[in-house]
């Protein structure tokens, strides 16, 4: 995460004419693909309305990040997925003034009135106080005549151009994917709510730093390599697959769960972060590099969706889980994984083959990057998957019940399948799942739970040992756990996130329980202190 202050002197920005709001905010695209998640239906023309005037009302308004820890706005983010999921006009306006408005930066005009052009755009990337001039700039882009999501995206994310420049042009190199999966993978969120709904936001990467040099711009940009191996690389494990053997990224996950070299990963705050980068750096290199990825087809891209989406639920939803009677930790950063992924779809259906390739890969190298930041936890899938799934009631002694809190009117006697039912009660639990999300102040709920009801459409119906077929024929030792890895774990995941979280919707309180750790902890200490010194 990176850290600065706004300007000593703040200049608000101007505002944008009435023409170019209605222009950049005129409504809300259709889904790209039938991969993308679909939505639920809202109560009219009132949801819309209330939807634009709040984007426009931020776009204008607030800067890209609430302090100078890079603390990101969300708003935006919060209210369309609410609004994906049907939200009412009156819950889109509550959630942007009631949980964001408070806290947010004013929006300001760059420093000197820097004005980004072709020929300076590398030169001031990564500095979030020409956010501004940033968003000036792609506004100018988006807002061409015949500009289009596909040609924005190839050329800006995408292309050799604006990734490493040979020889390098301006101050800086662009690596612009690289910033695309920047501060826990926030602006592939950004644009990809833009690749879904139809509006961009680019500005976002711009300003977002290359931190992840060593890992994404190295390996997919510039694979020849020119430093020494360090010492942690040539303590390899003798059983390590040798170098071009390509493997599927479960089994990938397996052997980074065996390296001794990962051990005591976690990091405490942002310094040991960006250190574990330089000393770990090529060995998540070279994990991301044995995924076997490359996108020649839709066939293709359907299936290492699937894997990719897979990988991503073990590292957020059962990592998260220590057993049926602990608290679940629904850990807050690899949770960004999981509603990052969530725009694989919408992203992938604006772009070439050769580019599906390289996000995909980008991806998985910064989810396994976060992973072991995280502690690299286990997936316990046999015992995780062998509790009674939701409403059917579980253990006593379990820390979160199948059952819905609250006292609930009786079933009818003729209601199906029997007034007794647990069923006759609760249906379809995905129901006030999705219900809680829709009014709960967290703003990071409603996108996870979205993200997890839409992969339950598409691989809900998988079954126990699914994987363990296409995985043998990798040719190494295959984790006996994914022999229990079904398709019920999004429903196990998502119901256990907002148990933890709290069931608004049925008088719990907002507990607020994501596992931050001590990231955020530490950021507000160092906060504290500055304001301490009189330098915040």
């Amino acid at each position: 995460m990176a850290t600065s202050a706004p300007p000593d002197i703040i200049i608000p920005a101007i505002p944008s004419s009435v023409d170019v709001l209605e222009r950049l905010f005129s409504g809300v695209r259709l889904p790209p693909s039938v991969l993308c998640p679909a939505r639920i239906p809202n109560n009219g023309p009132e949801a819309l309305a209330a939807l634009l005037k709040a984007l426009r009302d931020n776009h204008e308004r607030s800067h890209v990040f609430f302090n100078q820890f890079s603390f990101h706005n969300h708003s935006m983010h919060h209210l369309l997925a609410i609004y994906a999921l049907g939200a009412p006009g009156p819950v889109i306006s509550a959630a942007y003034q009631d949980t964001h408005l408070d806290h947010l930066r004013v929006a300001f005009i760059a420093p000197e009135n820097v004005v980004i052009t072709d020929d300076n755009f590398t030169d001031y990337l990564g500095n979030d106080q020409n956010y501004n001039a940033y968003l000036k700039y792609f506004q100018r882009v988006v807002l061409e005549p015949g500009a289009n999501i596909p040609d924005i995206l190839e050329k800006y994310v995408f292309s050799e151009h604006y990734n490493i420049r040979r020889p390098m042009e301006g101050a800086q190199q662009p690596e612009m994917l690289n910033r695309f999966l920047e501060i826990l993978l926030h602006p592939i969120i950004h644009v990809g709510y833009g690749a879904e709904f139809g509006i961009m936001g680019l500005a976002w990467t711009a300003v977002h730093p290359a931190g992840a040099t060593t890992l994404i711009s190295r390996l997919l940009f510039t694979p020849e390599r020119t430093t020494p191996l360090t010492e942690l690389e040539k303590q390899e494990p003798e059983w390590m697959p040798k170098s071009g053997v390509r493997l599927r990224a479960l089994n990938v996950l397996s052997l980074m769960l065996r390296d001794p070299r990962f051990f005591g990963s976690r990091v405490l705050d942002k310094h040991e972060f960006a250190a574990m980068l330089v000393t770990h750096g090529e060995i998540f290199n070279k994990y991301g590099e044995m995924w076997d990825c490359n996108v020649e087809s839709q066939e293709d891209l359907e299936r290492l969706l699937e894997e990719i989406i897979f990988a991503d639920m073990l590292m957020y939803g059962v990592g998260s889980w220590d057993g049926d009677d602990a608290e679940y930790r629904a850990d807050f950063f690899t949770a960004h994984i999981v509603t990052s992924a969530l725009f694989l779809p919408s992203l992938c259906a604006h772009i070439s083959r050769r580019s599906q390739t390289l996000l995909l890969r980008a991806h998985f190298l910064a989810s396994i990057t976060w992973w072991v930041v995280r502690g690299r936890p286990g997936f316990a899938l046999k015992e995780f998957t062998s509790i009674p799934l939701p409403p059917i009631p579980n253990s006593p002694s379990s820390k979160y019940s199948n059952t819905l809190p609250g006292a609930r009117p009786p079933a009818a006697a003729d209601a199906l399948p029997s007034a007794e039912s647990p069923y006759a009660l609760v249906p379809n639990p995905w129901l006030p799942i999705l219900e809680n999300a829709i009014v709960h102040p967290n703003e990071h709920l409603c996108k996870v739970q979205r993200a997890l009801a839409h992969f339950g459409v598409l691989y809900g119906h998988r079954k126990a040992g699914f994987v363990m077929e296409s995985l043998r024929k990798d040719g190494v030792e295959v984790d006996p756990n994914y022999a229990y890895l079904d398709g019920s774990v999004f429903l196990r995941i998502a119901w256990l996130t907002s148990a933890a979280l709290g069931w608004v919707i049925r008088g719990e309180s907002n507990s607020g329980v994501w596992n931050y750790q001590e990231f955020e902890k530490k950021a507000y200490d160092d906060l504290a202190m500055l304001e301490g010194q009189g330098r915040a």
